[in-house]
């Protein structure tokens, strides 16, 4: 009795505007019948039998006309309620793309038209069932965490409902059955034909889910499934839109967009930062406002051409200018937006940063610029090492003819002593060229620095202090002259730039012994004697920073044009090349020490390359002097004469072939000069080769150039004699030559 009385009250309050009209007019109709028979009662009239049946006739027609009206009435009353709902259901669908919103009401509204009193939507993520939404309760249908993959799992994908005939004892949470859980359905959600989830409805009543409420639930689910490719596609969409916004915002080039009215209304991400300005203080304001007062001129004639012309820019270089004051080199493009009528309305403009490679740029053009005067200056060196191999090949022979007392040898000891300074200077020009022979012999580093000072020294402000502090004795290392000068004045360079105001600049020279200790302080330092130049200035200082990067070639912190960063980087090769290392103590505000170390040798090696010996090595043997300069061969050739030798001189390559054919094995020494016109050194030592393949060769240049790199080259010859030499230093030399067994090398 209660189940029939809940299910009146509940058809009662389901009842629409046309049941309860027919419910009115059946009820007008009984109470119509009503009112005749009571009439006829009261005026104690007889019913007749016709009156009878016609009454009884209207009365049955009603009621029919009720009962029916009743019942296809409520069909289609529920009809139209459930087609509302799925209107309402594909109205959200369509128009929303929020698919929690979608399954929220979709999942709501089911749970009414279906009447049942519990309601739960299950999606997929990663094999896992996770709750989106549930109805009517609080508790989740599925146990945390089951897959999809679970046995007792395997009904969700397909259209199930319990109990049925067929249980399948599938898992969900005990405590449903608390809160009077007695049947439920479900139905598979799908996406692109792929199991996506699971919709599922339950009642407190057992009475099962079948028929049309079946079909119903899947008509929902087919809604559902829409939504969900919808959300699937619009996550496409929105994923796309990100990556183009990301691309745009974070792309290497800066973005902006500017109006007729020369204002920029958009810019990217990459634009704010490198300029240093928000979008805030970008967006609205005058594009001029990002450029330097001298090209707010250009800009504003490049945008009447974009706008009133409509060219368009490209490759357009510009400068403009940061937050902070500083100046980006850019390359500008742009494009056009137009509208309807085809005018441009809006500037779409690419900004690329070139500073680097304009500053790229500048160096190799600088690069260039030294190698052009490094070859000019290379041809300079070449000339003036025969002009001072003459003189000091003169003065030499001279000096051995006169005595000590002579009046005139003072001059020609000044004549020596000129021509090997001159010597030295072609020597850095040539190091500075990049075509210098590496010239390694033992060297005090107390005359380096004097030698370097004394060049140093005229270009020194009378604000700049100089002092040098240097070790007593000698401080010997085995080494190039040239450069070792060149690297300790671009120290004195740089230490003095660093002195705008005026300072102290001192150099010291020291002979020490590195302990494990004090040689773990150096790098690539070792255990042993060293020989050590530190520069001091009392200067700016430099930060950390500055200082870990202080020796990469073309680093500098000098004002534009005023360094190019290879001063210190030549240092560094300079030293490592000799097998040494550098130590840079320094502080801002305070100065900068740099501490060259050199490997020291014995003293007594200086001893034996010092002028001065009496004991000059002779011979008697028959030597081949070929150069092309004529005072070079008559000096040479007097030289070697007076050494002993016997000797013939030519003056070029062809001249030497044809000699050596008409006199084969008359020769035990060739001295070959390297550059020659017509036929050059190298090629004429080719040929000398294949005359006489057992005679000694000694090369002989004041320019040394490619050939002298060649690795099989330099296995070929005897020896190496550098211009300008002096009697001393040939007559050691060929000696060396004539008495050596096996092969010599340019790099010994």
């Amino acid at each position: 009795m209660k189940k029939f009385i809940r299910r009146l009250r509940r058809m009662y309050s389901s009842f629409g505007l046309v049941e309860q009209s027919q419910i009115v007019a059946s009820t007008a109709v009984v109470v119509a019948m009503v009112t005749i028979v009571s009439a006829h009662f009261l005026l104690n009239e007889k019913l007749q039998w016709l009156d009878f049946v016609s009454i009884l006739t209207v009365g049955i027609i009603g009621y029919v006309s009720v009962y029916f009206s009743l019942k296809y009435g409520r069909q289609l009353e529920e009809q139209r309620h459930e087609l509302q709902v799925l209107n309402s259901v594909a109205e959200a669908v369509n128009h929303s793309v929020e698919l929690e919103y979608v399954l929220q009401s979709s999942l709501q509204k089911v749970v009414e038209v279906l009447g049942s009193d519990f309601g739960w939507i299950y999606l997929t993520e990663s094999q896992w069932l996770v709750l989106k939404h549930r109805y009517g309760t609080t508790t989740n249908f599925f146990p945390h965490q089951t897959s999809i993959d679970d046995v007792n799992t395997g009904w969700i994908q397909k259209p199930y409902h319990w109990p049925s005939g067929n249980d399948l004892s599938p898992i969900h949470s005990l405590t449903l059955d608390e809160e009077g859980l007695r049947s439920w359905v479900s139905i598979p959600l799908e996406r692109k034909g792929q199991f996506a989830g699971v919709l599922i409805l339950g009642r407190k009543e057992s009475e099962p889910f079948e028929g049309k409420p079946l079909s119903l639930l899947q008509t929902f689910g087919n809604q559902i499934n829409v939504a969900l490719q919808n959300a699937s596609l619009f996550e496409q969409v929105r994923q796309s839109e990100q990556l183009y916004a990301d691309l745009y915002e974070h792309t290497p080039d800066m973005y902006h967009s500017v109006n007729r009215d020369g204002i920029v209304v958009g810019c990217n991400i990459t634009e704010s930062v490198l300029l240093g300005y928000s979008k805030e203080e970008i967006i609205g304001k005058p594009l001029s406002k990002l450029y330097p007062a001298e090209q707010v001129g250009n800009v504003q004639e490049n945008l009447r051409h974009l706008f009133a012309l409509a060219e368009e820019l490209r490759g357009v270089e510009e400068q403009m200018r940061s937050k902070r004051g500083e100046l980006i080199d850019v390359s500008v493009n742009t494009s056009l937006v137009y509208d309807s009528e085809g005018k441009p309305v809006l500037a779409r403009m690419v900004a690329r940063d070139i500073t680097e490679k304009k500053r790229l740029e500048e160096q190799i053009r600088h690069a260039q610029k030294i190698d052009s005067i490094g070859n000019l200056a290379g041809g300079i060196a070449h000339d003036f090492n025969n002009i001072l191999s003459s003189i000091l090949g003169s003065a030499s022979m001279m000096r051995r003819k006169l005595k000590p007392d002579d009046p005139w040898y003072s001059y020609i000891d000044m004549m020596e002593t000129a021509s090997r300074r001159g010597a030295a200077l072609t020597r850095q020009l040539l190091t500075f060229a990049r075509k210098g022979n590496v010239h390694v012999r033992p060297l005090d580093l107390n005359d380096v620095v004097r030698e370097t000072l004394r060049l140093f020294e005229p270009s020194i402000p009378k604000t700049i202090h100089v002092e040098k502090e240097l070790s007593p004795g000698f401080v010997v290392v085995s080494g190039d002259e040239g450069q070792l000068q060149q690297a300790l004045l671009n120290l004195c360079i740089n230490a003095r730039d660093a002195m705008a105001e005026g300072g102290s600049l001192t150099i010291k020279t020291h002979a020490i012994e590195l302990s494990s200790i004090e040689a773990a302080r150096v790098a690539n330092a070792t255990v042993g004697p060293y020989a050590t130049i530190s520069v001091i200035d009392t200067g700016a200082g430099m930060s950390a920073d500055v200082q870990a990067r202080v020796f990469e070639p073309f680093f500098t912190t000098k004002e534009r044009g005023k360094g190019t960063g290879l001063g210190l980087s030549v240092v560094y090769g300079v030293v490592r090349g000799h097998g040494g290392s550098v130590a840079v103590e320094s502080a801002v505000g305070v100065g900068t020490k740099i501490t060259l170390y050199f490997p020291r040798i014995p003293e007594d090696r200086l001893a034996r390359g010092k002028k001065g010996a009496k004991h000059i090595p002779r011979g008697r043997e028959h030597i081949l002097l070929v150069d092309d300069e004529l005072s070079v061969g008559v000096v040479g050739s007097a030289m070697l004469r007076d050494l002993g030798y016997s000797v013939e001189t030519v003056h070029n390559g062809a001249e030497a072939i044809e000699i050596i054919k008409d006199s084969r094995n008359k020769f035990s020494l060739i001295i070959l000069d390297m550059n020659m016109p017509r036929l050059g050194g190298k090629e004429t030592f080719r040929r000398i080769k294949q005359h006489l393949p057992a005679v000694k060769i000694l090369i002989s240049s004041g320019y040394s150039d490619a050939m002298l790199e060649d690795d099989n080259f330099m296995n070929e010859v005897d020896g190496f004699l550098q211009k300008p030499y002096a009697i001393d230093e040939i007559a050691y030399k060929v000696r060396e030559v004539l008495d050596q067994n096996g092969s010599f090398s340019l790099r010994e």
